[in-house]
């Protein structure tokens, strides 16, 4: 969320106007751009996606990976209990907290691009928090990562299923958030006798815009 306001300084007839940006560290959900990608994919199949509503990635982002571990929960729920309107976004602790409130593992934590590819490989969609902002500027969005090629990353991300985002691009937006990331697991106890299948190589391409 941004608030502007206008500072007149000067005296007589010259006065300059400034505006104030306070930004709040809340996720705006903006858009990303896909470029071209690898014919080769390491993807993990079978991830939910579900198109976001307006400002509403997280609760979007929970749901999916959420319901790749079967918690049978919409966006909407989810929204009910974490969005915040007035603030026109949600909080990155909310994200944490909410899956834990459900019964599942949740670890937020620094990550990179060797744990990203380790943990696509293992079966586990990650969440991070990139800023598409600029300056002071924040815009921040969550987004689910399930799968990779050597060039980059492919997401579920807005209204956008597995769109490809280049390594450079996606580092520059992720390195704002100081890489960002959420793992989410079921308890051991609450598992099924069959885990998660690990990432498959696929070959074609992801959808692009």
């Amino acid at each position: 969320m941004i608030r502007s306001y206008k500072w007149e300084v000067g005296s007589g007839k010259l006065k300059f106007h400034f505006l104030l940006l306070t930004v709040y560290f809340l996720v705006s959900c903006a858009a990303i751009n896909t470029v071209p990608e690898s014919a080769q994919n390491r993807i993990i199949p079978e991830v939910p996606f579900f198109a976001q509503e307006a400002y509403q990635c997280g609760p979007a982002s929970l749901a999916g990976v959420m319901n790749y571990w079967n918690a049978g929960i919409t966006p909407d729920e989810i929204a009910k209990e974490i969005y915040s309107k007035p603030a026109g976004g949600t909080l990155d602790l909310d994200m944490i907290i909410f899956p834990q409130r459900k019964g599942m593992l949740a670890e937020q934590y620094s990550g990179g691009m060797d744990d990203l590819r380790k943990n696509i490989d293992t079966g586990y969609p990650l969440v991070v928090l990139v800023d598409y902002g600029f300056w002071v500027l924040q815009s921040n969005h969550f987004m689910v990562i399930i799968g990779y090629n050597e060039r980059g990353v492919i997401a579920n991300s807005g209204k956008e299923k597995a769109v490809f985002i280049a390594e450079k691009d996606f580092l520059k937006t992720w390195e704002r958030t100081k890489f960002w990331t959420l793992l989410i697991k079921q308890k051991p106890e609450n598992r099924s006798q069959s885990e998660r299948p690990s990432a498959e190589t696929r070959i074609g391409k992801s959808e692009e815009k």
